[in-house]
């Protein structure tokens, strides 16, 4: 888990705060002698603030910081990227992001045309799981599409800009649900090799749960795969 405080963001995001926080921001610019006084000691555009105060927009991260301290997070309401209408509400700060995430976003993310980055998985179960991560993070704005049994999450660019600066452990029950292939007993996921009786991660791939099983004769847990499988199928078609 990488915690991402206020400080360690880019100075280029943006961000939206509360009333209360405006008001303070504003009231501390007052204080210091106006806009006019503030442009010509720091290296912030006179029209900039006035159009970021009277226009109520997003402000930069360096602006914030500049202002209101290194770690003003209790006012943050929306985070979001350098020219981007895309956003997360309610941002927890620090942002956790998991090792977890990380790993699914490097083994199954990749950009469309517009840059925009996109989860793409063949289970409904584990599209269901990357936005629980990314939930974690706070209100984020991503959409899910599926057809011809492929499930995609699109989500902001801007988190993929944040998520290549951190480095992380791979997390390996994660690679699996994403990359493993299950064969004669053993996990194969890219250069590594393990036997199933090795192994007592969690899975939330179901397809990879199941083969795991079965190459077990773990009829307990096969038992419990199909009948959690049954419990979906009534609830889609309504019995």
């Amino acid at each position: 888990m990488t915690d991402i405080k206020f400080s360690d963001l880019p100075e280029e995001f943006k961000v939206h705060l509360s009333e209360k926080g405006k008001d303070d921001l504003w009231h501390r610019i007052d204080e210091f002698g106006g806009i006019k006084t503030l442009s010509e000691s720091f290296d912030f555009s006179r029209s900039k603030m006035y159009n970021w105060k009277n226009k109520d927009l997003a402000l930069p991260v360096k602006f914030v910081k500049r202002i209101m301290g290194e770690n003003s997070t209790d006012e943050v309401t929306v985070l979001k990227g350098k020219g981007s209408s895309s956003y997360i509400k309610e941002p927890f700060f620090p942002l956790n992001v998991s090792s977890e995430l990380l790993t699914r976003v490097e083994a199954s993310v990749n950009e469309n045309s517009d840059g925009t980055p996109v989860y793409i998985t063949g289970e409904k179960v584990l599209a269901d799981r990357f936005t629980e991560l990314l939930e974690q993070l706070g209100r984020v704005e991503y959409s899910v599409y599926s057809r011809d049994s492929r499930f995609e999450v699109r989500y902001p660019k801007f988190l993929n800009q944040l998520f290549r600066g951190i480095s992380y452990e791979t997390n390996f029950s994660a690679l699996i649900d994403e990359k493993g292939e299950i064969k004669d007993g053993t996990i194969l996921v890219r250069d590594r090799e393990i036997d199933i009786s090795d192994f007592d991660g969690k899975l939330y791939s179901r397809e990879k749960s199941f083969e795991i099983a079965l190459q077990r004769s773990d009829s307990d847990k096969i038992a419990e795969l199909m009948a959690e499988e049954s419990t979906k199928v009534r609830r889609m078609i309504g019995n």
